[in-house]
């Protein structure tokens, strides 16, 4: 079983941990914390490199790597299946329209420590396991506390963006709607809050709450007017 998070009152981010951890955990039996200890030696310290190389060079990629994630595991479940490429016959999860929005550094990251693994060990390390554990990584690297990631997750090759559909929150959906996707999947009001708070660690695009800031009294006004000229040009410049 995954450890119990700390006795004291957990924070938000804590919270988020605690699922980005534990949600993969549907085969116990079949994952361990040293699973790659003989198969691939080098796969700590190939990931910890990879990863900080990254961090260093794009520093938006802990938020991004986090989201990527959350995505992949609260659709599906944590079966790398998010990361898999649409073709002529398929259109694939990271193409729905909620998926777009996905920066390319966590792609990137991916792609990266998975071509550095094949090298020292071919055909060993799942691209599902590099990215928990680039996420578990990222973000104790961002200031958030560290927590065990248990290995041996097998890669999906099944990726459709209709079977998304609905699976994942919306910045326009009701607070009902919200709790309801959290709820199906087991999680409380307490963690929907906290697994919500991840975005802390991140930022928004001005197309998610621009057409809010005018006509939402709960902004703070000095807020509200800084955010109205940081976004006054995004249909122009989206990032």
């Amino acid at each position: 079983m995954a450890p119990s998070l700390p006795p004291s009152p957990p924070s938000l981010l804590v919270v988020v941990l605690f699922f980005v951890s534990s949600t993969p955990l549907l085969c116990e039996s079949r994952l361990s914390l040293d699973y790659y200890a003989k198969t691939c030696p080098s796969f700590n310290k190939i990931m910890q490199d990879t990863i900080t190389n990254k961090q260093i060079t794009s520093p938006t990629t802990a938020a991004g790597t986090l989201r990527l994630f959350f995505h992949d595991c609260l659709a599906n479940g944590c079966d790398g299946s998010i990361l898999i490429s649409s073709t002529a016959f398929n259109k694939a999860e990271r193409d729905a329209d909620i998926n777009l929005s996905l920066p390319g550094d966590p792609f990137d990251l991916i792609v990266r420590a998975k071509t550095a693994l094949e090298l020292s060990c071919p055909n060993t390390v799942s691209c599902s396991d590099i990215l928990a554990v680039a996420t578990r990584d990222l973000v104790t690297m961002v200031g958030g506390p560290y927590y065990n990631v248990y290995l041996g997750r097998k890669d999906s090759r099944f990726s459709q963006a209709s079977s998304i559909e609905g699976k994942l929150p919306k910045p326009n959906m009701t607070m009902s709607q919200i709790i309801n996707i959290f709820a199906d999947n087991g999680f409380s009001y307490q963690e929907t809050v906290a697994l919500s708070g991840a975005h802390t660690i991140g930022f928004s695009h001005c197309k998610e709450f621009s057409s809010n800031i005018g006509s939402d009294p709960g902004y703070n006004p000095r807020f509200a007017q800084a955010l109205k000229q940081a976004c006054s040009d995004y249909p122009k410049n989206p990032t």
